[in-house]
């Protein structure tokens, strides 16, 4: 039931991640962290590879309405449109691809109504007729016919919130027999004049708005207006010059040439197109600008537009066209639409990861969740979650740098942090209830020398310790997470109770103390609480009978799969510690603390390294000489001490080494190795350590030794080998 909590769990928040962006605050909060974390990316990706997109994209010239042209053709509320009909002119004289205004001609600048009224009296004494005369100062015609002379040029047109239109849309404003997820929605849209619309090869909006971010991620496809759904004229530019004619939206947006797919948008889960951003904004930062007033005034010399698709906008602080997107705070609007057409005709876009795929991820996640938590430490648990969560950072980052990749990063996040949390905690309980358990229980662990000197003085239940020279033991089991994930939990834990009690039973055998079970480790005391000759050769003998009983262990289950490679590490480590109960007034250990507490734990870790199984330091090698055959390993420093230490492998007794000449031997020119590399002649090291390995082919302290020889700076070695892992 314990574990099945946990899937209960991971399904809970499965359910709770899907249903809490439906919450009307709590979505608007996910989506801004959402695209806050999509603009660092971007912002990084910009700031690592801006000389990517240094060179300046001249297939899209913007002529630009600047303050260069406005000092030099006055205001620009009063510039005629005889200026953009010269424009008109100038540009399709080079024959451009197309020519496109964001900019509005809602009002025509022809003198009429009350104006021709006022001004007439001013023309009186002229032999002219004034209505001449003013219909002279009108440009409209000019303009006009310079649009359709020229047959390439589309015009924008916006939307208000003001009811100050109520005409119908203009003939060439396409409506598209389409149904999307998402657009926007239009309430009074002003089209240019008449004269200028009847003109042009084609219409479009020019509305893109900002999100909750309060920044423009997304590029409207699509605006609906009476029931019916339109283009921003940017979008319209594309669909000509792709000959596209029809428009099908389902979890992309495909245009379509007949039957024949052109290209197809990459929309998001909520039908949006996300512009793919080259850069920062503004002038000749990734688009080519030139001046208005350049071109009026022919400074760009003949020819330059050819091929070239033109946009006409302003980048002036003072006309309030620029906008905030996640790259610039001052974005040039009509650098919005330039970057749409270049995504579209380069289809270079943004696009998303498939919300099943995701989906996947999740349960994925939260299935590993369920089964890892409840089976390790807490701190394996953070540890672990906080290294994936790191590790999914770059990966996300490369996921958009490599393949142009996003999805909504909380689709993701929320159940990722949701289920650890939900499952660390229930983890944490769980825990509190079994070391309460096991505290009730631990009496019939502890050796009874410890019981009876208690029941000698019941003081000794409160908090406290002595400093005794004792040795610490660690046996640990290797692989223990690879067999719990193989076996189920009723073999593991009948195969360790059976590994338990016979080593248990070793260590009490040779007057040694079981501080405590570390998961899959034992912590065996020896010389405490009672201090007794000899303590230390009876730790290495524990060590040694202990190594026995996983070689019959392993007998036993030769023909098991999984347990015929079940291997320990032992370490013991001889030192003066303070040892006693150690916690609080009401709930202690008997155990020890202290340096060499620790380092008999590294000793124990260093046969990982060394592929060995029973390593002891220096103290306790003096103690054991006489009666244990034990080989000088290395001089190492462990994590956590500045100063180098010896440490030995043992081998056997001497008893039982005594018919094995051969091996000592071996072992004896290993040590020689040693100290020749200490002494700097690595070339006579190496033969000694050839000729070990001659003898012991698997032994893997001679070939460690072989490759240090190899990769040590002789020069400043000081013998010894630094671990930085525990």
């Amino acid at each position: 039931m314990s574990r099945l909590r946990y899937f209960l769990i991971a399904l809970a928040v499965l359910l709770i991640s899907i249903l809490l962006p439906e919450l009307p605050v709590i979505s608007i909060l996910l989506r801004t962290l959402d695209l806050s974390i999509y603009d660092t990316i971007l912002e990084v990706h910009n700031a690592i590879t801006y000389s990517e997109y240094k060179g300046v994209y001249d297939q899209i010239c913007i002529v630009d309405i600047d303050e260069k042209s406005i000092k030099e053709l006055g205001q620009f509320s009063s510039w005629p449109s005889l200026f953009f009909a010269d424009l008109v002119n100038i540009l399709s004289a080079d024959e451009p691809i197309a020519i496109a205004f964001d900019v509005f001609f809602t009002e025509s600048d022809s003198i009429q109504g009350y104006a021709r009224e006022r001004l007439r009296p001013e023309f009186e004494g002229l032999t002219a007729n004034p209505d001449i005369i003013m219909d002279a100062l009108s440009t409209d015609d000019s303009f006009a016919a310079a649009i359709e002379n020229a047959g390439m040029v589309y015009l924008s047109m916006f939307n208000s919130d003001y009811p100050s239109y109520t005409g119908v849309l203009p003939d060439k404003l396409t409506a598209w027999k389409v149904q999307p997820k998402h657009f926007l929605q239009l309430k009074y849209p002003i089209p240019p004049i008449p004269q200028y619309t009847n003109s042009a090869r084609g219409i479009g909006f020019a509305n893109i708005e900002p999100d909750v971010s309060g920044k423009i991620h997304d590029y409207p496809l699509f605006l609906q207006y009476n029931n019916n759904a339109y283009l921003n004229f940017s979008m319209q530019i594309c669909l000509d010059l792709l000959g596209v004619d029809q428009i099908k939206v389902n979890r992309n947006c495909q245009l379509l040439s007949g039957e024949n797919i052109v290209s197809e948008l990459p929309l998001s889960p909520d039908g949006l197109f996300y512009f793919k951003y080259y850069g920062q904004g503004g002038p000749d930062k990734t688009f080519r600008y030139i001046s208005f007033s350049d071109v009026l005034f022919h400074r760009i010399p003949p020819g330059y537009f050819k091929d070239r698709l033109i946009l006409v906008g302003t980048s002036a602080y003072g006309l309030k066209d620029s906008k905030i997107t996640p790259l610039d705070n001052s974005f040039p609007g009509v650098e919005l639409h330039s970057t749409f057409i270049r995504n579209v005709l380069e289809e270079n876009y943004v696009r998303w990861v498939d919300s099943r795929i995701l989906l996947i991820i999740n349960i994925l996640a939260l299935t590993i969740m369920a089964i890892f938590i409840p089976r390790s430490k807490p701190f394996v648990s953070i540890s672990v979650f906080l290294f994936i969560s790191l590790l999914s950072i770059p990966a996300v980052y490369l996921l958009y740098v490599k393949e142009s990749y996003i999805y909504n990063y909380n689709y993701t996040l929320v159940p990722w942090v949701l289920g650890f949390l939900a499952m660390f905690i229930t983890q944490a309980h769980e825990q509190g209830k079994e070391k309460r358990m096991v505290r009730d229980a631990f009496e019939h662990y502890v050796s009874p020398e410890v019981i009876q000197e208690i029941m000698k003085e019941p003081e000794k239940l409160k908090a406290g310790g002595e400093k005794k020279y004792i040795s610490i033991m660690y046996v640990d089991v290797r692989n223990f997470t690879s067999f719990c994930e193989q076996l189920t939990p009723s073999e593991i834990t009948g195969f360790m109770n059976n590994y338990f009690n016979r080593a248990t039973q070793t260590i009490i055998t040779h007057r040694g103390t079981l501080d405590k079970y570390i998961g899959d480790a034992i912590l065996a005391l020896f010389g405490a609480p009672v201090t007794y000759p000899g303590f230390e050769e009876n730790a290495v003998k524990s060590a040694l009978a202990i190594r026995q009983i996983v070689l019959n262990i392993k007998e036993e289950y030769k023909d098991h799969p999984v347990l015929k490679n079940f291997r320990i590490g032992i370490g013991i480590a001889t030192g003066e510690v303070i040892v006693g109960n150690i916690g609080s007034d009401r709930i202690f250990n008997y155990t020890g603390i202290g340096d060499k507490m620790n380092f008999g734990s590294r000793l124990e870790g260093l046969n990982k390294y060394y592929l060995t199984t029973i390593i002891i330091d220096e103290y306790t090698y003096r103690a054991v000489s006489n009666t244990v055959f034990c080989r000088k390993l290395d001089k190492v420093k462990v994590k956590g001490k500045l100063n180098p230490c010896e440490i030995y492998e043992i081998i056997d007794t001497l008893e039982n080494m005594q018919n094995k000449p051969e091996l000592i031997s071996a072992y004896r020119k290993y040590e020689t190795a040693l100290d020749l590399m200490l002494a700097g002649q690595k070339n006579q090291a190496k033969t000694l350590l050839e000729e070990v390995l001659a003898i012991l082919p698997s032994d893997e302290p001679s070939r460690i030794m072989l490759n240090r020889c190899e990769i040590i700076d002789w020069d400043t070695w000081d013998g010894s080998w630094q671990f930085e892992s525990k």
